[in-house]
């Protein structure tokens, strides 16, 4: 009983911090080319090209936060580092994400020059891994262990 309470919390951590976070910063990269030059030729180009992509990685992406957050609540439970817990939780989010936004890319782009397409993916699932590692994954995976703590010691 006592574990499946943590995984739950570690589960609703992760939709609580990650869901906003995460959705707001892929509507902030979509609309960053008009942002940037006051025109929307840019964005109306990357809807063009990965519009159902970005779709796609928005539905996976709140999946793989309750994936991850119960994947961290086992690591977290193992007594494994804060930095291993979140470097895992940002790999298991990105992997998942970005492969679905790849494979539905390649779906999607079948007929035209495809590897001009799967840069810029590949290119951010390595950025985004490494950037999330550090910032929302640490701070998802140390706001896990502390609510694991608080309930273990209410029990006492």
């Amino acid at each position: 009983m006592k574990k499946m309470n943590s995984i739950r919390q570690g589960i609703l951590t992760s939709y609580v911090w990650g869901a906003p976070i995460g959705l707001v910063t892929v509507l902030i990269v979509s609309l960053l080319p008009a942002a940037l030059t006051g025109e929307g030729l840019g964005t109306m180009l990357i809807f063009g090209i990965y519009g159902k992509s970005i779709l796609g990685l928005i539905i996976s992406f709140l999946i793989a936060l309750g994936i991850a957050g119960k994947n961290a609540v086992i690591d977290i439970e193992s007594q494994k580092s804060l930095l291993k817990t979140s470097f895992k939780y940002a790999l298991t989010v990105n992997t998942i994400i970005w492969t679905v936004f790849i494979l539905i890319t390649i779906l999607d782009n079948q007929k035209k020059i495809l590897w001009m397409y799967l840069i810029p993916p590949i290119l951010a699932y390595i950025f985004s891994t490494i950037m999330s590692t550090f910032t929302l994954g640490l701070l998802i995976s140390y706001s896990i262990r502390k609510r694991i703590n608080k309930n273990t010691d209410q029990l006492f």
